[in-house]
C-alpha cells in the first residue's frame, strides 16, 4: 500500500492543477462510470466516403511484389510464431499460454500477468498488421482462402472482444493502429471482384467502435507522447476515409497539427529521444497527413517542414544495415510487412521521403510493401546514393560522426533523458556512445528487452546506467526511476559543443546529474580519421574531497570475440578488429551474462535477451581526474 501511495504521489508531482481537473478526473470517470454505459451502446455504422481519393492497387504490380516476397500466413513477433489463419483466441498471450478474460476494461489491470499474461504480446496480434496484406493477396489471387481468413478474423475478433470488455480495449495506440490496418484492408477489398456485405459490415462496425473509443480516450497533458499522435492518426484516418462532418474532421486535424509542433523538436527529432519511437511517430504522421491529402486538405508549410526534418534524422539511424539504438525499442510498427525477411522500417521511410518530398536519401530502386500499401500505384522510386556527413542534432543532442573509408560510424548521445515531462521511453544514457565498422556492431547499446512489471528487474537493468557506455558515480543513475516507464529528478541536458573537419571531428558534453555526489562529468569524443582512432576523454570534476566510486562501462556485441591483455582489449568481429587501450583496463572486470549484478546482457529484440560481454572499471576518486580511452581501427 505504501509503495502504491508513493507511486501516486510521484505521478501527481509530474502534473499541474489543470491536468488533474481537466484530464485525470474525467479520465477516471470515463473508465469507472461512463464506459459502463458506452459498453452497452452500438454506435452508428460508418460508411466509406466516396469523395476520398482512394489509393489504387493493381493486380500486375501485386503479382510482381508477391513474386519477390511470397505472402505467408506464418506471423513472427516477440519470439512467438502463429498461423494467422488459425487463431482461435484473440485475448491470448501465446508466449506464456495465458488467456485474458472477457471483462469490463475499467476493471482490468494490464500488468496483472497471472490473469492477462504479457499485454504487449496479447496486443500485438490485435493490431491486425496482417489484414491489409491478406486483402492485397486476395485482390491479386482471387483465392477464397484469403477472403475466408479475413472474414474469420473479423468474426472471431468481434465476438471475443465485445466493446470495452477485453484487454484489447485498454490502450488507444493499439486501437489506432488496428484502425489504420482495417482501413487499408477495406480499401483493397473495395477494389476486388468480391467484397461480401457481411464482411464489409463487420469491418466498418469494428471501425465505428474504434472511433468511439479513440475520441473518448485521448492521451493528453503529461501523457501526450507517441500514444497521442497514434490516437490522432487513427481519428484522422477514420474521419477522412469515412463520412463525417467538416467540423469533426477539423477537430482532429487541428489537434494533430498542434502535436506535430509540440512533439517534434526543431531539429526534426521526436521529443521522446528514442530512435525507434521516432520512426514510429514519423509513420503515424506520414499516414495521417496522407489521409488528410486524400480529401484535398493542403498541409501547412510549417507542418510539412517539421515532418520533412524527421527523415533527416532517420537517414543517420541506419548505416551499413546496422541501426543505432537510443532509448526504448520494441520493434513497433503501424504497418508491418511481416512476411518480408529483414524488412527495414528506416530504409522504407527514406524511400517514402524521396517519393513525397523529392529528397535524396539512400534508397534502392525496388518498391517495398509498406510504401505500396500507403501510396499504391502512385509510388515511384529511383535508386539514390548519398554520403552521410558528420551531423549534430542540436535540439535533441544526438551526434553522428563517420569515417567512410573504413566504414566507421560513431554515435554519441549528448542530450537529455527522453522527453521533458516523464522521460517515459528514455534511458539513463547521458554521454553514452556506440561504435560500428561496416556492417558490424562493436560497442553497442544493450537494448530494451521488456516493459512488463513482472520483468521489473530486467526492465530496470536495460534502461539503467549500467547498460550504457557511460559513467556512473556511486552506482547512481542519471535520474531516479519513478516506475517501470518514467523518471523523476531528471537533470538538465548536457552542455554540448561540436567541431567537425575532414581529418578530425569532436563532440563534447558536460552534465550535472551527479552534482549531489560532488561530481561533474564531461566527456569529449573525437573521431580522428587521420590516425584511424576514436578517443574518449572523460573528466570527473570533483566539487569536494569526499571519495566516490566511478564506474565506466563498455558493452560489446555478443558475436564479437574479445581478448584482454593488461591495458589493452582487442575486439574481433569476423575480419574486422578494434583495439581499446586505457590505463585502467588492467583493473577491469569482464561480465558475461551475470544475472545477479546484473551485467553482460544484450537484447536484440523485444522479449529476447542473450549473454554478451561488458567491460567494467571501478575507480576510487578523491580529486578531479581525467581518463582516456583510445579505440584504434583499420
Amino acid at each position: 500500500m505504501i509503495a502504491k501511495l508513493r507511486w501516486y504521489y510521484n505521478r501527481l508531482k509530474l502534473m499541474d492543477f489543470e491536468e488533474v481537473i481537466f484530464y485525470r478526473l474525467p479520465q477516471a470517470l470515463q473508465s469507472k462510470i461512463f464506459g459502463r454505459v458506452q459498453a452497452r451502446q452500438t454506435p452508428k455504422p460508418l460508411k466509406a466516403d466516396s469523395n476520398f481519393e482512394i489509393i489504387r492497387y493493381s493486380v500486375d504490380s501485386l503479382e510482381k511484389l508477391f513474386e519477390v516476397s511470397p505472402i505467408s500466413t506464418r506471423y513472427n513477433f516477440f519470439n512467438v510464431e502463429v498461423d494467422i489463419l488459425k487463431i482461435k483466441d484473440w485475448r491470448k498471450d501465446f508466449h506464456n499460454e495465458i488467456s485474458s478474460p472477457i471483462k469490463y476494461y475499467g476493471s482490468l489491470n494490464r500488468q496483472d500477468f497471472k490473469k492477462n499474461g504479457d499485454v504487449k504480446i496479447v496486443s500485438e496480434l490485435s493490431r491486425l498488421h496482417f489484414l491489409p496484406f491478406l486483402s492485397l493477396k486476395y485482390l491479386e489471387s482471387k483465392e477464397d482462402e484469403y477472403l475466408n481468413g479475413i472474414q474469420a478474423t473479423l468474426t472471431t475478433w468481434n465476438a471475443q472482444n465485445p466493446y470495452l470488455k477485453s484487454i484489447n480495449w485498454t490502450s488507444g495506440i493499439e486501437v489506432a493502429i488496428r484502425s489504420v490496418n482495417l482501413i487499408y484492408s477495406h480499401m483493397a477489398l473495395k477494389q476486388a471482384d468480391k467484397f461480401p456485405d457481411k464482411l464489409e459490415k463487420e469491418l466498418l462496425s469494428l471501425l465505428s467502435f474504434n472511433y468511439q473509443f479513440l475520441k473518448n480516450h485521448l492521451s493528453l497533458y503529461s501523457s501526450a507522447n507517441n500514444h497521442l499522435t497514434a490516437e490522432l492518426m487513427g481519428l484522422v484516418a477514420i474521419s477522412t476515409y469515412c463520412v463525417f462532418g467538416q467540423k469533426e474532421r477539423n477537430k482532429w486535424k487541428t489537434l494533430l497539427f498542434r502535436e506535430v509542433m509540440s512533439q517534434v523538436n526543431k531539429d526534426g527529432v521526436h521529443m521522446e529521444l528514442s530512435t525507434r519511437y521516432h520512426a514510429e511517430v514519423t509513420d503515424q504522421l506520414l499516414i495521417a497527413l496522407h489521409f488528410l491529402s486524400g480529401i484535398g486538405i493542403q498541409i501547412p508549410a510549417e507542418i510539412e517542414n517539421r515532418h520533412k526534418k524527421m527523415f533527416e534524422f532517420i537517414e543517420h539511424v541506419t548505416y551499413h544495415d546496422i541501426e543505432t539504438v537510443f532509448g526504448d525499442s520494441d520493434e513497433g510498427y503501424v504497418i508491418e510487412p511481416y512476411f518480408v525477411n529483414n524488412f527495414s522500417l528506416y530504409k522504407s521511410q527514406l524511400a517514402s521521403s524521396n517519393h513525397l518530398y523529392e529528397s535524396s536519401y539512400n534508397s534502392s530502386n525496388t518498391i517495398d510493401f509498406r510504401n505500396y500499401l500507403i501510396f499504391g500505384e502512385s509510388f515511384h522510386v529511383s535508386e539514390k546514393k548519398s554520403a552521410l556527413v558528420d551531423t549534430f542534432f542540436k535540439s535533441s543532442g544526438y551526434c553522428f560522426m563517420y569515417d567512410h573509408m573504413h566504414g566507421i560510424k560513431l554515435s554519441f548521445d549528448v542530450g537529455e533523458m527522453g522527453d521533458n515531462v516523464s522521460s517515459a521511453h528514455g534511458h539513463s544514457d547521458m554521454l553514452h556512445f556506440t561504435l560500428q565498422q561496416h556492417g558490424l556492431a562493436f560497442i553497442i547499446d544493450p537494448g530494451t528487452y521488456q516493459y512488463h512489471s513482472r520483468e521489473s528487474f530486467w526492465r530496470d537493468y536495460f534502461r539503467g546506467i549500467t547498460a550504457h557506455n557511460t559513467i556512473s558515480i556511486n552506482g547512481q543513475h542519471h535520474a531516479v526511476m519513478n516506475n517501470r516507464m518514467s523518471w523523476i529528478a531528471k537533470p538538465k541536458a548536457p552542455e554540448a559543443t561540436v567541431s567537425f573537419s575532414s581529418k578530425k571531428s569532436t563532440c563534447s558534453g558536460k552534465h550535472t546529474a551527479f552534482l549531489n555526489q560532488g561530481v561533474i562529468h564531461q566527456r569529449v569524443v573525437t573521431l580522428n580519421r587521420k590516425e584511424g582512432q576514436v578517443v574518449i576523454l572523460d573528466s570527473l570534476e570533483k566539487e569536494n574531497d569526499e571519495e566516490v566510486i566511478a564506474s565506466i562501462f563498455f558493452h560489446v556485441h555478443p558475436d564479437a570475440q574479445m581478448g584482454h591483455d593488461g591495458n589493452s582489449i582487442k575486439i574481433k568481429h569476423l575480419d574486422a578488429e578494434l583495439e581499446l587501450k586505457n590505463n585502467e583496463f588492467c583493473n577491469a572486470k569482464i561480465f558475461d551474462g551475470d544475472d545477479q549484478v546484473p551485467m553482460g546482457w544484450f537484447s536484440p529484440k523485444y522479449n529476447l535477451k542473450q549473454k554478451t560481454k561488458t567491460i567494467c572499471i571501478n575507480l576510487e576518486v578523491v580529486k578531479s581526474i581525467e581518463l582516456e580511452t583510445y579505440i584504434s581501427y583499420c
